[in-house]
């Protein structure tokens, strides 16, 4: 299973907007980030959605920003 890497805010922006019940999966690591295991899909996903340059943790907020109505920086 695939591991991404996120900082806390990303990881807490996420259980916010999670429907239904936010199963916490991820670990918190000594230097405040998080590994967040993620299903084959969820992964493939993120790598198409990806601009020239993006991290993993830049393709989440950005999606997160764009389903909270917000304009790209």
């Amino acid at each position: 299973m695939p591991l991404i890497r996120v900082t806390d805010a990303t990881y807490t922006a996420l259980a916010r907007l999670a429907i239904g019940t936010f199963r916490p999966t991820g670990t918190r690591q000594a230097d405040g980030t998080w590994l967040v295991p993620i299903d084959q899909d969820t992964w493939d996903r993120i790598h198409a959605m990806r601009l020239p340059g993006e991290t993993d943790e830049d393709v989440i907020q950005r999606v997160i920003h764009q389903h909270l109505g917000c304009r790209p920086s």
